[in-house]
C-alpha cells in the first residue's frame, strides 16, 4: 500500500515484501484484472438481458456446471422445455417404452439408459440400447424416427469463453496455469502484507489520537491506493484464493496430459472426464430405480415440475438423473439420485474415475461459483466486478508509486530495481 514510508518499528521486512512481491507481479495482476472485469461484464450483460439458454454467452457460463459432458444431462434447451404433465404416470410410460424398445432393439441389447422428456410438445422416451437410440411415443408404444444426426463440434464461439482463454495461462496450455498459480500466490501475499502494513499505522495513528479510518497523507496516489486497498481486502482474498486453487487443479490437469499421450487424441483427458461410464442396465431393477428416484425428488424438492427424467447405471452406480424447472431458466436444475441409497449423488464420488482436478469436479465447480461471485446471485457477481476493477486500479497506482520512488532513488544514487 505505502512504498516509500520507512517502516515502522517491529514491521521490518513486512514493507519490503509488499514491495517487491508487487512490483514483480504488478503487470500480471493488471491484465488478470482487466480480463476478469470484462468476463464479468460480458456475463452481467446476458443475464441483464434474459438471454435465451441457447445463447452462445450463456452456454458458456452455464459450461461444465453439472459435471462432464458423461456426466450431464441437462441440455441448454431444456431451460426453456416445457416439463411433463402434471400428475404424469412414469411407470407405464417406462413400460411402455421399455417394452417397445426391447421389440425394436432385440431382448438382449444391453440398455445405457431410459429416459423420459418432452420433444416437440408430447412426452416422449428415449433408450440407448447398445449403438441403437430408440425413441417411442410412451401413450401408444409407437417406434418413431430417430431426427438426422446433428453435425459434430464443439462449442458456439462466444466472448465470454474468448476472454476467459486470455484471462487464464491455459490459452497456452494447461500445463501452465502454474503461472496463474503463482500470481495467485502474490496477490494473496500483497493483501495480508498491505493490511499488516495498514493496522500497524493505523494502531500508531490512534495512539496519537488520530482516529480515521482512512486518511490523506502521501499524495492521491497513495491515499486512494490505500483506501481502495482496504475496502476491497476482503473480496480480494476470496478472489485470490479461489483462483489459485483452480490454476491448481487445471495445471494438474495439463501434467496429465502431458504424461498421457500414447493412447491416441484424446489420451490426455482422463476418463472419469470422457470415457464411456454406462454399464448394462438390468430391466427386472427399473420399477424399482424409478421409485426411488421420484420418492428421493419429491422429498428433496417437493411439487417441482420434472422436465426430463433418466435411470442409467453410472461407474457402477445405480442413478435417477432429474431435470426440473419452471419456466424459468433460473429455475431449471440437474440433480442425480442413488437409487440404491436415495441419496443425491455428487458430481465427485469415490466410485467414480478420476477426472482430471485433484480436488474434485464438484470442488472445481464449487470454486469457479465462488471466483466469479454468482454462488450468491448478481449481487455476488457485483462484488467480483468491484473486486476486479479494484485490482486494475491497485495495480495500476502501485506501478505509478512504484515507477516514481524507482525515478526518485536514481536520481539519488540508487540504481537497485528491488531494496529492502
Amino acid at each position: 500500500m505505502d512504498n516509500s514510508r520507512p517502516d515502522k518499528p517491529g514491521g521490518k521486512g513486512t514493507r519490503p515484501i509488499h514491495r517487491i512481491v508487487g512490483s514483480i507481479i504488478m503487470l500480471f495482476t493488471l491484465y488478470i484484472g482487466v480480463t476478469g472485469s470484462i468476463i464479468q461484464s460480458i456475463d452481467l450483460k446476458a443475464i441483464a438481458s434474459h438471454a435465451a439458454a441457447t445463447d452462445p454467452e450463456m452456454q458458456a457460463i452455464r459450461e461444465s456446471i453439472d459435471g462432464t459432458g458423461n456426466f450431464s444431462v441437462i441440455a441448454p434447451t431444456d431451460y426453456a422445455a416445457p416439463a411433463l404433465p402434471a400428475n404424469y404416470d412414469f411407470s407405464a410410460a417406462m413400460s411402455a417404452v421399455l417394452r417397445s424398445a426391447r421389440e425394436s432393439a432385440g431382448a438382449d441389447a444391453p440398455l445405457k439408459y431410459l429416459e423420459l422428456r418432452v420433444v416437440n410438445g408430447k412426452p416422449i422416451g428415449l433408450v440407448q440400447a447398445g449403438d441403437k437410440m430408440v425413441r417411442v411415443d410412451p401413450a401408444t408404444g409407437t417406434v418413431l424416427p430417430n431426427p438426422p444426426p446433428r453435425p459434430r463440434g464443439g462449442r458456439p464461439s462466444s466472448m465470454h469463453q474468448t476472454f476467459k482463454n486470455l484471462h487464464r495461462a491455459s490459452i497456452l496450455s494447461d500445463k501452465w496455469e502454474f503461472l496463474n498459480a503463482l500470481i495467485g500466490m502474490g496477490l494473496f501475499s500483497m493483501i495480508v502484507t498491505g493490511l499488516v502494513l495498514y493496522f500497524r499505522l493505523l494502531r500508531t495513528r490512534k495512539r496519537a489520537g488520530l482516529n480515521q479510518i482512512f486518511w490523506s497523507t502521501g499524495g492521491w496516489w497513495r491515499s486512494t491506493h490505500r483506501a481502495v486497498a482496504i475496502l476491497a481486502a476482503v473480496f480480494l482474498l476470496v478472489v485470490s484464493i479461489s483462483g489459485t486453487l483452480l490454476a491448481l487443479d487445471t495445471f494438474a490437469l495439463g501434467i496429465y496430459g502431458m504424461t498421457h499421450t500414447s493412447a491416441g487424441k484424446y489420451s490426455r483427458f482422463p476418463v472419469g472426464m470422457i470415457g464411456d461410464l454406462s454399464s448394462p442396465l438390468p430391466d427386472a431393477k427399473l420399477p424399482a430405480m424409478l421409485s426411488t428416484t421420484l420418492s428421493a425428488f419429491q422429498s428433496a424438492k417437493g411439487d417441482v415440475p420434472i422436465k426430463v427424467l433418466r435411470l442409467r447405471y453410472y461407474a457402477g452406480m445405480p442413478q435417477g438423473l432429474i431435470v426440473s424447472g419452471g419456466n424459468s431458466a433460473n429455475d431449471t436444475r440437474q440433480v442425480v439420485f442413488n437409487t440404491d441409497t436415495g441419496k443425491t449423488a455428487s458430481m465427485t464420488e469415490p466410485s467414480y474415475p478420476y477426472q482430471g482436478f485433484p480436488f474434485g469436479w464438484e470442488e472445481h465447480e464449487l470454486m469457479k461459483q465462488i471466483h466469479r461471485g454468482d454462488l450468491i446471485g448478481v449481487p455476488g457477481r457485483l462484488m467480483d466486478l468491484f473486486a476486479g476493477l479494484s485490482l486494475i486500479f491497485l495495480s495500476a497506482s502501485g506501478l505509478y508509486m512504484y515507477v516514481d520512488l524507482l525515478r526518485r532513488r536514481r536520481r539519488g544514487g540508487h540504481k537497485q530495481l528491488f531494496w529492502t
